[in-house]
């Protein structure tokens, strides 16, 4: 498994337009095979701020979703949109130790 995270600084004008977008662009990625979960999320403590937590079955998977048409869209409004690097970090899960810690009541 991979896991890719990204922080995505936005100019307030372009606020709105950035989460209707980041939202349109999960949607589409979790219907992609090899997704395994994709989301985004308002950053708690920074104004005008997007985190993205993906986690993807391995790299075949990661290619095939950057090839996607709304991945460049993506790519192309933040580029624009942006007001400071966006970068995105790729991080490889050898083993997965998963458990419940709390069972819910």
């Amino acid at each position: 498994m991979i896991v890719i995270t990204a922080t995505v600084e936005l100019h307030a004008r372009h606020w709105e337009d950035a989460k209707a977008l980041a939202q349109r662009h999960c949607e589409a990625s979790r219907r992609e095979p090899g997704c395994i979960s994709h989301d985004w999320y308002p950053h708690p403590t920074r104004e005008h701020t997007l985190f993205f937590y993906e986690r993807w079955r391995d790299r075949a998977a990661i290619d095939a979703h950057f090839a996607e048409p709304y991945s460049a869209e993506l790519v192309q409004c933040f580029q624009s949109w942006a007001r400071s690097d966006v970068v995105l970090r790729m991080l490889t899960a050898g083993e997965v130790d998963e458990r419940v810690i709390v069972r819910a009541g």
